[in-house]
């Protein structure tokens, strides 16, 4: 063996670690942090175990064996970070779309510049290069996209499998074209339609990204209007509860004059009172200095109150909290109807809403009795539906949403009969 192999040997190796470490990228970016720690140190650890298993066995590159090696490297990384079985395998579908077409598109276009046969492409050492840092780069470009996508992703499951059957029949004809070409010279026609193929790919995923913006302003048009009556019907009860007030403090005022004239200084008090605990109760219950927080959490209160659910309050000064009012608004009306809806239906019902401050981020939690402890969607997930009403489904995605656009980390954990959301938002200066 002389110089000239072990130099494209050693290249064709700097492929294979161009494409597990796109992998690796697409993975962490598509689906976050799971149960196991560090899951990027244990990636690269098993990146140089199955390094060294293909070189020691000879595993070559470009090869039935080889290929099977990628397939089962993907597999195994994939569980090593988070989401369902379902993104799990789509996170694999996106890798092997993406090392197929950048691939292929690469060699075909590298055998029609140099002329030269599609076998002699991976002969090459400089080719082998070019490949390499065209994976790589693909890959962050990939992984970049599917983050962003990761956190304004508005599909049902049904829509993203339709939307992945054009790509899963572009990823067939390439495979047909690599089985078919592969000893022969790439031709203009050959070229421009593997080019063609991925640049189609590449508009269709375009107008999926731009479907994709539509439903979610549709869903965020549809919530603004939730919320907007939330708003109206606090401020309404609010004025109504004022103007019966206004109306009664005449007859207040002749009742306590009436009580004082015949003397009687203690049912004058005792009147006072009552008349105290009913404005206590139909005005805020609370101040964290943001005037419509106040107003829909009071509304929330007396929804619970109504229920025979007992709401408990422990809160900071949010004037400052790094949520904007809206976004605030939708996490916590969102996770306070669910802890009251679950709360109501379990003995005591109660509900338990905290909020403090540390120099870093603002800890958030809403803790409320559950019926009987209740199995958590996997890794911890925000479930996106609650009921299968039509119309629901809608509150805990938009929380979701909100949480992973505002880099919040968020837990779920059920036992004893408790269910508790934690949630940690960096403040404007961590």
């Amino acid at each position: 063996m002389n110089e000239e192999f072990w130099r494209w040997y050693v290249y064709g190796h700097w492929i294979c670690l161009a494409q597990w470490l796109g992998f690796i990228m697409v993975e962490y970016a598509y689906l976050g942090k799971g149960k196991i720690k560090h899951p990027l140190v244990w990636s690269c650890v098993i990146t140089m175990l199955t390094m060294t298993l293909s070189v020691v066995y000879n595993f070559g590159f470009f090869t039935p064996r080889a290929v099977a090696l990628t397939i089962l490297f993907l597999f195994i990384t994939v569980m090593l970070f988070g989401g369902t079985p379902g993104q799990k395998f789509t996170a694999c579908l996106i890798n092997g779309t993406m090392c197929l077409l950048v691939e292929n598109s690469m060699r075909y276009v590298i055998s029609w510049i140099l002329k030269c046969e599609l076998q002699q492409v991976i002969q090459r050492a400089d080719c082998l290069i070019i490949i390499a840092v065209a994976n790589l780069v693909v890959g962050a470009a990939v992984a970049f996209l599917v983050s962003k996508w990761r956190r304004r992703n508005a599909l049902e499951p049904l829509q993203a499998l339709t939307m992945s059957f054009f790509p899963g029949v572009v990823v067939v004809l390439n495979i047909l074209l690599m089985l078919t070409d592969n000893n022969k010279r790439a031709t203009m026609a050959t070229m421009g339609m593997t080019v063609g193929l991925t640049v189609a790919v590449m508009v269709h995923l375009c107008i999926v990204a731009m479907f994709n913006d539509q439903v979610m302003q549709r869903r965020s048009l549809h919530f603004q209007a939730e919320l907007e009556q939330q708003r109206a019907s606090a401020l309404l009860d609010s004025y109504t509860a004022q103007r019966r007030l206004t109306h009664e403090f005449t007859n207040h005022i002749s009742a306590l004059r009436a009580l004082l004239e015949q003397g009687d200084v203690g049912g004058a008090q005792d009147y006072i009172a009552g008349v105290d605990k009913a404005v206590a109760a139909s005005t805020t219950i609370m101040d964290t200095h943001n005037p419509l927080l106040d107003s829909i959490l009071t509304r929330k209160y007396e929804e619970a109150t109504r229920q025979g659910v007992s709401v408990y309050f422990d809160l900071c000064d949010l004037r400052d909290f790094p949520l904007s009012g809206v976004d605030m608004v939708t996490v916590l009306a969102n996770l306070l109807d669910n802890a009251i809806c679950a709360a109501a239906q379990a003995y005591p019902p109660e509900v338990y809403v905290r909020v403090r401050k540390t120099e870093e981020e603002y800890l958030l939690s809403v803790r409320n009795r559950v019926q009987r402890d209740v199995e958590l969607p996997p890794d911890g997930q925000l479930p996106r539906t609650t009921r299968k009403e039509p119309g629901h489904g809608m509150g805990l995605s938009n929380v979701r949403d909100v949480l992973l656009r505002h880099g919040a980390e968020y837990t779920l954990s059920c036992r004893d009969n408790w269910f508790r959301f934690t949630c940690a938002v960096p403040t404007g200066n961590s």
